[in-house]
């Protein structure tokens, strides 16, 4: 994948975009499209200027504009600090997601000791059709299945970690801008 943005020129709002995709981009696009996310979501997070309008309503209508509630005016920045504060652990939420899927090795972590699998001949035969013949068939089995075992709540557990950091990336994708 080859992607090449241009600034924002000074007389418009147009900028040249070349976006090229090769057939293997698309493979394991969730994991192409992550490296070229969880860059740009740190670095968001490190210039974010604002919040999301969600976000900045914290402690009630905007304090500039109403003038019967003095109180307003006096939270209004100790609100404004508690929605930067929800908008950033958000972001924390997404960008763990998305290090997950860049990482993608989190998979091992959930898999304890070692497992040795060999093939063995069984007592089953089949008839081969393509010789004619009757040969015996085979199955893998596990030499040692009481020195390994496999974490599934943990897994789980993390899985549905990334998928709300996810969630999390659709719901406020308009709201990724700075």
């Amino acid at each position: 994948m080859k992607v090449k943005i241009s600034k924002y020129p000074k007389k418009s709002y147009r900028r040249n975009i070349n976006v090229q995709i090769e057939h293997f981009d698309t493979y394991s696009l969730d994991h192409t499209l992550a490296l070229i996310i969880l860059p740009a979501l740190i670095q968001l997070k490190q210039t974010k200027h604002g919040v999301p309008s969600e976000f900045a309503d914290v402690g009630g209508e905007d304090y500039v504009e109403q003038q019967s509630f003095d109180f307003y005016v006096e939270t209004h920045d100790e609100a404004f600090t508690k929605g930067v504060e929800r908008w950033t652990e958000v972001l924390d939420k997404m960008i763990w997601a998305f290090q997950q899927l860049v990482e993608d090795d989190y998979d091992d972590l959930y898999h304890h000791g070692k497992m040795d699998m060999d093939w063995v001949k069984t007592d089953k035969t089949i008839l081969n059709p393509v010789s004619g013949k009757v040969e015996a068939t085979w199955q893998m089995v596990d030499k040692n299945p009481n020195e390994h075992w496999y974490d599934y709540e943990g897994h789980m557990l993390h899985e549905q970690r990334i998928q709300e950091g996810l969630e999390l990336f659709g719901k406020y994708y308009r709201a990724l801008w700075d």
